[in-house]
């Protein structure tokens, strides 16, 4: 019975170890395709960090997402995901929403959560949800990403006591290193906008743009160059996210197959173990038996 028992263990955790390896297979997959993602977007967020920094920089013109302002609270955008089993990928942007909360105690902090996890992030922080979106597909379309920017901005208009919007979000490093982090949004700073972004500082920026004409006008091509400055940065930093999700969820698969295979080496030892005490004790039975006979 006892090794029947064990058989069946065996046989799960051999089960549970494949479904791991799937799951670990699938999430290398899917970082390296938003990584890619992330590296595509490169060439349309030059050319725009171009255009802000010859505009603003250069020729001293503004805009009200590139100007401070006072006020006593604080719009955070938290990206999260959608599924566990990725580690402690969740539990690291919760630390920093926390510790965020504890260093503003005279602000009101509102949230805008990306992913489900992060509105539990939220609510565990005390934190006022205005908008929530969890429904987003793998790696996010570009009315996707819009529509995000486009719920923080209106939030933002609508509202002249928010000081700042804030982004919690997860930089990816490397495949096997990840940082939870909270950074500025708005107002937008184009030194920092530009490294979140991955953008290589330009020297020769303002000569680029010498012997353009700008229609209708300057401040004109900077408003429209500013919301697509804010959604390059946001999108870089979901693809960000995500590039660290799976492979935190990798990390963790990966974990978990090797503790399957420990586990079911453990079992198989154990099997083996009972299976001989079984056939010893037939045996002694057996010569038990035949001395009884004789």
């Amino acid at each position: 019975m006892q090794t029947k028992t064990i058989k069946q263990k065996m046989k799960s955790v051999q089960n549970i170890g494949k479904i791991t390896k799937a799951m670990e297979m699938i999430s290398v997959s899917k970082m390296k395709k938003s990584v890619e993602k992330r590296l595509a977007s490169k060439v349309f967020a030059d050319r725009s960090f171009e255009l802000l920094e010859n505009l603003h920089v250069h020729k001293n013109l503004s805009h009200p997402y590139l100007e401070s302002r006072e006020g006593n609270k604080v719009l955070m955008v938290i990206i999260a995901s959608n599924k566990g089993l990725c580690g402690g990928y969740n539990m690291n942007v919760s630390k920093q929403v926390t510790a965020f909360k504890k260093s503003h105690p005279d602000h009101t902090i509102d949230a805008i959560a990306v992913g489900k996890q992060s509105e539990k992030i939220a609510r565990r922080n005390g934190l006022t949800i205005l908008a929530s979106f969890n429904e987003l597909s793998d790696y996010y379309t570009g009315s996707e990403v819009r529509s995000v920017l486009n719920t923080v901005l209106e939030s933002y208009d609508n509202d002249e006591a928010y000081a700042e919007v804030v982004i919690a979000y997860t930089e990816f490093v490397s495949s096997l290193s990840f940082d939870a982090k909270i950074t500025p949004f708005i107002p937008l700073k184009v030194d920092t906008a530009a490294k979140l972004a991955r953008i290589e500082e330009s020297t020769n920026s303002k000569r680029k743009f010498a012997l353009y004409n700008f229609e209708p006008n300057e401040q004109a091509v900077l408003d429209s160059a500013v919301p697509a400055v804010l959604m390059t940065v946001i999108y870089q930093l979901l693809l960000e996210s995500l590039a660290s999700e799976h492979s935190a969820r990798v990390m963790a698969m990966r974990n978990a197959s090797d503790n399957a295979a420990e586990m079911y080496d453990d079992l198989k030892l154990n099997y083996n173990r009972a299976r001989q005490a079984a056939i010893t004790q037939e045996i002694s039975e057996i010569v038990g038996g035949s001395a009884a006979v004789s």
